[in-house]
């Protein structure tokens, strides 16, 4: 079928592979977790969460280790997709509408356009350096600060409170304006910086340039 589609080869190639690798994670994953919701062993909450848990962790391991930037961040969208899930789940629509929008569209376009425009792709490619003692130093940091969180955590049921939209905007809008100016001046010098080293030399500059 996938042949008849008038389709690039190569992504053809990426959508077989990308379905068949989906379907042997997460079909026995998915099996496993129906099981389980039929024998009363778990709640339908239960199973959208370790549903959303499972996208969160391949997509996670997807972002880092596939060398293809846009593929990357494919999977960094459906992490940030289950995370929106994990939202919802916990009765917060407007964070994970947040979410999705923010995240999972407009940080993830910025971070291609600006791949894009720098031409990373020609920049050397560095297999090791002298920040990976620094990076696995924080790594571990944050790894130990989540399970220090997760064991100090109070896991009893709690009722949802459900707090209006209103009170939301007041303190974006109000009490959190300046790091929201702030996060968005940072997001438009990156950008326009990515723009500026990205520009062609105009045909004058190259003339001079060869003479």
């Amino acid at each position: 079928m996938l042949a008849r589609l008038p389709l690039p080869a190569q992504l053809d190639r990426t959508i077989m592979t990308g379905s068949l690798v989906a379907g042997l994670v997460a079909g026995p994953i998915l099996l496993i977790l129906l099981a389980l919701l039929a024998m009363g062993r778990i709640s339908g909450v239960q199973l959208v969460f370790y549903a959303a848990a499972a996208v969160i962790l391949f997509g996670a391991i997807g972002a880092v280790t596939i060398s293809n930037v846009v593929h990357a961040a494919m999977c960094l969208i459906a992490t940030l997709l289950g995370v929106a899930g994990i939202y919802l789940l916990l009765l917060t629509e407007f964070i994970a509408l947040v979410q999705v929008l923010v995240y999972g569209g407009g940080v993830i376009i910025l971070v291609l356009f600006g791949l894009m425009l720098t031409n990373a792709a020609a920049d050397p490619v560095v297999t090791d350096g002298s920040q990976k003692p620094f990076a696995f130093g924080i790594g571990a940091l944050l790894a130990g600060t989540f399970v220090a969180a997760m064991l100090s955590a109070q896991w009893g049921l709690t009722a949802p409170v459900l707090v209006p939209f209103r009170i939301f905007g007041e303190r974006i809008f109000r009490d959190f304006s300046v790091p929201v100016i702030v996060v968005a001046i940072l997001l438009d010098i990156a950008f326009t910086g990515a723009f500026v080293n990205a520009r062609r030399p105009e045909a004058s500059e190259t003339t001079e340039a060869a003479k």
